[in-house]
């Protein structure tokens, strides 16, 4: 049985995005049976002061979490003002990220293969396949590679670096392998695309009704909603704007939601709750639980972001029944399908607008991949590991 270890920097505390796409790949990987996997949680802390400068909370001070069964043993980096201001204004690493990567290594010797997710993983897993000559693959999820590097020169040094020395690069869309090769260029590259979780599924009418109703919709109205962190690689100083075109050219009754919350609320959600013309309903964060509830509530998901990887809370909506539209960038289309994505360009409001108004009209049928499926990535990841082992 082959030993695995996973590293990634990620929240157990507030479960979404990365850490809910790295926990599905791991939960996939032990239940192959082929398998052991020992998880590693990259965590940083900020310090007393820090945090006040950065109005960041407290993390619970624990040493492991169990989540599903599976146990993530945290790596505490302990974020001083110092590295706020060498890495936020300088553009550089931490101060004394090079002692942490050194006392995580002890962690991931005597392993098969490491298996690192996005750049701080990368990173760690590639010192410790110099220290003990162990192979590292890398997973790529999006603005590690189409964001993130082009933002700083060192990060792009260093991921360069990440990718050319992994014994394979795994990327979650075939948009983001294709702006990879803008990074390096590499043979050892291979598109594995996330699932969705068993939990994310149509309920049957009278279940969603009571749904519905729990959550104070009236027959009739139908739901189109945002759900993401509210930052600007989102575009969600898009969604007033969108949420009146829809609103102009729907005959019927409407309400939207925003499910989410960020940096970029404080100027979204008086633009919205100053549109006298659309109903919005403010949801902030909403537990990972409660998402599939949620999304067998909505008729239509938009998702108008600047990039993306591959955005699972469109594979997430698509499973609950919903119809997803979404700009057409990075991954994109390769879940919602080429048809029902727009371009950024002029007349993108009206033309996504445009969009939403013929999915709630019933114009819009879309169906899965077959390759957005968790099982089928866990066992592709596997025979690649093989192959190299060999």
């Amino acid at each position: 049985m082959l030993r695995l270890a996973v590293i990634f920097e990620s929240s157990p505390f507030d479960r979404k995005g990365l850490f809910n796409a790295v926990h599905q790949r791991v939960l996939h990987l032990v239940g192959t049976g082929a398998c052991q996997v020992d998880a590693f949680c990259v965590h940083s802390r900020d310090t007393a002061f820090t945090r006040k400068v950065r109005h960041t909370p407290q993390t619970p001070d624990v040493q492991e979490v169990i989540v599903d069964g599976i146990t993530y043993r945290m790596l505490w980096y302990d974020f001083s003002i110092t590295d706020h201001i060498t890495v936020k204004y300088l553009h550089k690493e931490p101060l004394f990220f090079g002692r942490f990567m050194e006392r995580c290594l002890p962690c991931l010797e005597g392993y098969d293969a490491i298996l690192a997710h996005s750049f701080t993983g990368g990173l760690i897993a590639r010192r410790a396949s110099e220290r003990f000559g162990v192979p590292y693959f890398v997973t790529w999820h999006g603005s590690d590679v189409h964001t993130h590097p082009w933002n700083n020169a060192l990060v792009m040094e260093h991921t360069r670096k990440v990718m050319d020395a992994a014994s394979f690069n795994f990327f979650v869309s075939d948009a983001l392998m294709k702006t990879s090769d803008r990074i390096l260029e590499s043979e050892r590259k291979q598109v594995l695309h996330n699932g969705v979780s068993e939990f994310f599924r149509r309920y049957n009418g009278e279940d969603r009704a009571e749904f519905r109703r729990r959550h104070g919709l009236e027959d009739g109205v139908k739901v189109v909603a945002f759900a993401g962190s509210l930052v600007s690689v989102k575009n969600v100083d898009l969604l007033q704007p969108v949420f009146h075109q829809v609103r102009k050219g729907y005959n019927g009754q409407l309400e939207f939601w925003v499910i989410g919350d960020g940096k970029l609320r404080r100027q979204v959600e008086p633009a919205l709750m100053g549109d006298s013309t659309i109903s919005v309903r403010m949801w902030g964060n909403v537990s990972s639980d409660q998402m599939p509830v949620i999304m067998n509530c909505v008729d239509v998901l938009v998702l108008p972001s600047q990039n993306e990887g591959l955005p699972l809370v469109c594979a997430e909506a698509i499973r609950c029944g919903a119809v997803a539209v979404g700009a057409d960038v990075g991954g994109v289309a390769e879940v919602v399908g080429s048809d029902n994505v727009v371009p950024h360009g002029p007349g993108f409001v009206e033309d996504f607008a445009g969009k939403v108004t013929d999915a709630l009209n019933g114009r819009i049928r879309q169906s899965l991949p077959d390759t957005i499926d968790w099982s089928r990535t866990a066992l592709k990841e596997l025979e690649f590991i093989r192959e190299v082992l060999k």
